[in-house]
Parts: C-alpha cells; sequence; structure tokens
C-alpha cells in the first residue's frame, strides 16, 4: 500500500489548500466567462468559445473526478470524453486570444501554453482507456505533469483521483481594480512556472515511459515446488460493511485469476462487529477453497491527534483493534500497520523508530497468544534509511514471521521500479526469513495500461528468481483509493488482469509438471 490508501481531504493540508484553490480557479473561469460574454466587445466566435468554457468546466471537471474512481466511475465513464474536450475549447480560447491580440502576450502565452500542457495530459489519460500501446511521447506528457504536482504532492500525483489540474480562461476584459490585476499576474506566472517545470520534466517523462520495456520480457522462473503464491487486494480501505456491487465484482475476479491470497486493508472506523462479521460472511466461501486473508490495519482522519495526544494510548488502542480483527476474520497472516515509514508517516507524522518497535512486538504477541495460525508480517514500502532499519529489526525479531515489501514505480518509471527491485533483492540477504510482495502496482492512468502490464510482469518473474519470496499479492482489483486497478472505473477488465492471469497459469503449470 502506500499514502493514498490512508489520505483524505482533511488529513493533508497539501489536497485541503488545493481543493480550495481549485474551488477559486472555478470561480475565476465561471465569472470572467460571464463578464467576456456580458460586454460584448469581441467577436462572436471569441465570445461563443468563452461561454462554452464557463459554462462547461464545472460539470466537466465533476465528471473528470467521478470517471476516476471504480465507486462512481461505472455511471459516467461513457461520458469521460467531456473532460479533453472541455480543456480544447480552453486551447481554442486562450490561442485566441493570444494571436488576436485581445490580451498582452504576457498574460495570454503562458496561459495558452498552460492549457495546451493540460489538453495534452488528459488525452494521454483519456487515450489509455482505449489504446493499450500508446506512443511514449504522449504517456510522458501525463508523466510529466504529474511531475510537475509532484513537486508539491509527492509520489500521491501518481495515482491520487483528487489531484486534478484545472485550465484558465484568458483573460480578454479590462480588469477594473489594482487587485483584478494582480490576481492576474498571479495566475500568468503560476502558469508560466508550471509550463516551465513541465518542460523541464518531459524529456525524463518520457523515457520513463520508455523504461517499463525491458520488465515486461523478463522470464517467470519455475516454482515445482508450488512454494509461490499470487494473490489480489480487493474492495478499497474499508470504514465500513463492504459495498455490495465492488465485493461482487472483486471477488469474482479474484475467483478468475485462480488467485491463492485475497487482502483486504481495515481502516480503524471499519473495526466494528457488524463491519468485520460481514466481510467475514462475504469471505467465507473463498476461505473455505484454502484461499488465504491477509488483512492489513490501516489509519484513520483521526489518529495522527490521538497519537500526538498520547502514544501509548493510541497504541493499546491499535492493540485493541488487532483483537477484534483477529478474533473474529482469523486471517492467515496480519500486518499490524500499513507502510509505517511511507503511509504511517503521512498519518502520524514523525513516530519515533522506538514507538514502532514496542507496537510490532506486542501486536505479534497479542496475534499469536489470539490465533498461533496467524503470522505477523512488517512491510517496507519507502525504501529509505528509517524503512531499513525497521526491516533489519523486523529480521532479528522472533515475533516477527514474514518480512516484505510494496513495489510500485515512482516518476523514474520502469528505471525507479528496477531500482526498488534491486534494493530489496540487497535487504533480502539479510534474513532467511519467509518473503512477501504485499503490494505491486502499476499506474495506468499516468504511464499507461501497457505499462502497468509490464510493471506487474516485471515484479512477478523478478519474485519468482528469489528464492525467499514465496507470495506476490497484486494491487489492488479496482480504481478505489488509488488509480491502479485490474479493473478500469467504468468496468472494463485492463490488459494487466490478462497477464496477471497468464502468470498464474504458468506458476500453476510448473508445478503440476513437477
Amino acid at each position: 500500500m502506500e499514502i493514498g490508501d490512508v489520505m483524505s481531504l482533511r488529513d493533508d493540508w497539501r489536497i485541503s489548500l488545493y481543493v480550495a484553490l481549485s474551488a477559486a480557479v472555478l470561480l475565476w473561469d465561471v465569472l470572467l466567462a460571464g463578464q467576456i460574454a456580458n460586454a460584448r466587445r469581441q467577436t462572436r466566435l471569441f465570445l461563443a468559445l468563452t461561454s462554452i468554457c464557463g459554462l462547461f468546466i464545472v460539470p466537466g471537471a465533476l465528471i473528470a473526478l467521478a470517471a476516476s474512481t471504480t465507486m462512481t466511475g461505472r455511471v459516467v465513464y461513457l461520458v469521460a470524453w467531456l473532460w479533453p474536450v472541455v480543456l480544447l475549447f480552453y486551447v481554442l480560447q486562450s490561442g485566441y486570444a493570444l494571436f488576436r491580440r485581445l490580451v498582452t502576450p504576457l498574460f495570454a502565452l503562458p496561459i495558452f501554453a498552460f492549457n495546451c500542457t493540460l489538453l495534452a495530459a488528459a488525452t494521454a489519460r483519456f487515450a489509455s482507456e482505449w489504446i493499450v500501446a500508446l506512443p511514449s511521447p504522449l504517456v510522458g506528457t501525463a508523466v510529466a505533469q504529474s511531475g510537475a504536482l509532484g513537486l508539491i504532492f509527492g509520489r500521491m500525483a501518481l495515482w491520487s483521483p483528487w489531484v486534478l489540474a484545472l485550465p484558465l480562461l484568458s483573460p480578454a476584459y479590462p480588469a477594473r481594480w489594482g487587485v483584478s490585476r494582480s490576481v492576474r499576474a498571479v495566475l500568468a506566472l503560476s502558469a508560466a512556472t508550471s509550463v516551465a517545470i513541465f518542460a523541464m520534466e518531459l524529456p525524463r517523462s518520457v523515457y520513463a515511459a520508455e523504461s517499463f520495456a525491458p520488465l515486461g520480457t523478463e522470464r517467470l522462473q519455475e516454482r515445482p515446488r508450488g512454494d509461490f503464491l499470487l494473490g489480489l487486494h480487493i474492495l478499497p480501505t474499508l470504514d465500513a460493511p463492504p459495498a455490495p456491487l465492488p465485493l461482487e465484482r472483486d471477488l469474482t475476479l479474484a475467483d478468475s485469476l485462480d488467485a491463492s491470497i485475497v487482502s483486504v486493508t481495515i481502516a480503524p472506523d471499519g473495526v466494528r462487529a457488524l463491519a468485520l462479521d460481514s466481510l467475514a460472511n462475504a469471505l467465507d466461501a473463498l476461505r473455505r477453497d484454502s484461499v488465504q486473508l491477509v488483512v492489513t490495519l490501516g489509519y484513520g482522519e483521526a489518529d495522527g491527534a490521538l497519537y500526538r495526544q498520547g502514544p501509548s494510548r493510541y497504541l493499546e488502542r491499535r492493540l485493541a483493534m488487532l483483537d477484534q480483527v483477529v478474533r473474529r476474520l482469523r486471517p492467515d497472516v496480519v500486518i499490524p500497520a500499513l507502510d509505517p515509514e511511507d503511509a504511517g508517516h503521512t498519518a502520524l507524522g514523525r513516530v519515533a523508530p522506538a514507538w514502532w518497535r514496542d507496537y510490532f512486538t506486542r501486536a505479534a504477541e497479542e496475534v499469536h497468544r489470539l490465533r498461533p495460525r496467524t503470522k505477523v508480517a512488517l512491510n517496507a514500502s519507502a525504501f529509505t534509511a528509517a524503512d531499513s532499519a525497521l526491516y533489519a529489526w523486523g529480521a532479528r525479531q522472533p515475533g516477527i514471521d514474514l518480512l516484505g515489501f510494496s513495489l510500485a514505480p515512482s516518476f523514474g518509471g520502469g528505471a525507479s521500479l528496477e531500482a526498488r527491485l534491486r534494493l530489496a533483492e540487497r535487504w533480502m540477504r539479510r534474513t532467511t526469513k519467509e518473503q512477501w510482495v504485499f503490494s505491486a502496482r502499476g499506474y495506468p492512468r499516468t504511464f499507461g495500461e501497457r505499462n502497468q502490464e509490464r510493471a506487474l510482469w516485471g515484479v512477478v518473474a523478478w519474485a519468482t528468481t528469489q528464492p525467499r519470496m514465496r507470495a506476490v499479492i497484486i494491487d489492488g482489483a479496482g480504481d478505489y483509493d488509488t488509480l491502479d486497478g485490474l479493473r478500469a472505473p467504468g468496468g472494463r477488465l485492463r490488459p494487466a488482469a490478462t497477464t496477471v492471469a497468464r502468470a498464474a497459469q504458468a506458476l500453476a503449470e510448473s508445478t503440476e509438471g513437477r
């Protein structure tokens, strides 16, 4: 898992501020369009372009957000084309204003160039839903835009449905007040800065898109002893009983992939009798079919404040949650904390390494006391020095049964994923404990669906060559908290689903041919 599994509008000030600024940009576009249309000082064509921009920017933005997630995308995915069309009209409006000199080039040029970058990236993202093998330069525009946003949001810019860049209307209308002129100057400067960063990121982004190719040509190593399993992370982070439609679709997908493991993440609000019993009943049929269950305890909106108020009380609170999870779900594997140095750092802030060690030690004791068959796992994902130290501690700690990783590309694309694979391989040499990949993911909305397919195949192929690696869990079944699922929001299975099924079949055949 990554940070997005615990991110909410109230949890992260960057998202809150970005939403506020986006609302201000929407208001600016709508009000300015109305002023230009009412003044009627321009040609009919320009007035028509401006009116269309003002009329459709709000519904277009809402559709773009709704079409990004499985929970709402199935309703609006057929009109997802509206967002690139809206951006096209913004390009036409700002381009007309620039070339007809309706606005001083000092303002008009940055806004026109900014809108062009948004259109290119949105076209790449929309085309990725219909064209598997997009040209790398086109994919690079989406990666470059994410890279520019990544200066503010970090890796969240690669996969968050909330990070939507909005276009700017060219202000072909005299500014009446000094404040208006200042706002226009700030917007033009922001647009120019964004375009400059985009231009600097583009060459590297095109290379990042191309660097996935070697991962797709890796070969699976046979595991004839049948000691290697493939699994699937299903459902969004649960803070209530699972919704029927996502549950049905995800379980069907897990069955079609012949997944040997299903993984779920539960937020603190989801650790309630009704929610846990509902999930247990829903997974009962799979459990009877010898499918293993992995449960990760995530974080809630109030966890940061609770930790700061009293680290010891917060630790006891999480142990009580683990008690309920183990008693009611009887999982095969428990991860007491979702990615401590990644998602944990985002949710709780800076946590002392000693606190994490104490928490995992006591969590392992509690889980083993309640259900000795349940294994306790520690997961590394940030690949920082703190992550390395915690992983090394887990390798020595008797109560930690499994160690593992979350593996995903960063802004460097396939090259960054390969670097993490090499680092994980080096870390594994420190221990003889069993290893899992608890989360393997690609980002189809940023890198394209072909590169998602290559990324997942590359992780599985690498894992089969590691003697201590016993499982890879594909994350996830659909686009929920993060835009990385095997199923697109409209319900269509992405090519990566076929790739995972092919890997599962190859592994099964190597076992049968033993």
